[in-house]
């Protein structure tokens, strides 16, 4: 008896544990970049549609990041953000003159941490947030 509920019990935590395992390789696969000479193409696996993004003569790929349901190219003037979640890119101007710090793409999030600003982008909202980070002797 003890050893058919332990057998129970083992074959349930097997299949939470393989559902979980599916989940998080469903979120892995949502999004693709590919950056080739002039354009940035995103694919949502969610809404099954293309972004293209065109680059500017002397602009210049930084960065590339993709994961989860979140993809960002960056570049020596903006940051491009991808939702898979919605099919929709957003973007905000970097200069160069800000100097990258950080980046990071990861699940649903990403981030974007340059000497003057924090910028965050979600795939929830399909949009950047920012905001300016302390500068030591700046006056408020």
């Amino acid at each position: 008896m003890i050893r058919r509920r332990l057998m129970g019990s083992l074959a349930a935590l097997l299949l939470v544990a393989s559902a979980a395992a599916a989940t998080e390789h469903d979120l892995r696969t949502l999004v693709l970049l590919h950056v080739i000479k002039r354009e940035a193409l995103f694919f949502s696996g969610r809404t099954g549609t293309w972004t293209a993004v065109r680059l500017d003569s002397g602009e210049r790929v930084v960065k590339t990041g993709a994961d989860g349901a979140v993809a960002v190219v960056l570049t020596n003037r903006r940051a491009i953000g991808f939702s898979a979640l919605l099919g929709q890119a957003d973007e905000v101007p970097v200069p160069e003159e800000e100097g990258l710090e950080a980046f990071r793409v990861s699940g649903e999030v990403a981030s974007v941490l340059t000497r003057r600003r924090a910028l965050g982008f979600s795939a929830q909202a399909g949009r950047w947030a920012e905001v300016q980070r302390f500068q030591l002797g700046a006056t408020p």
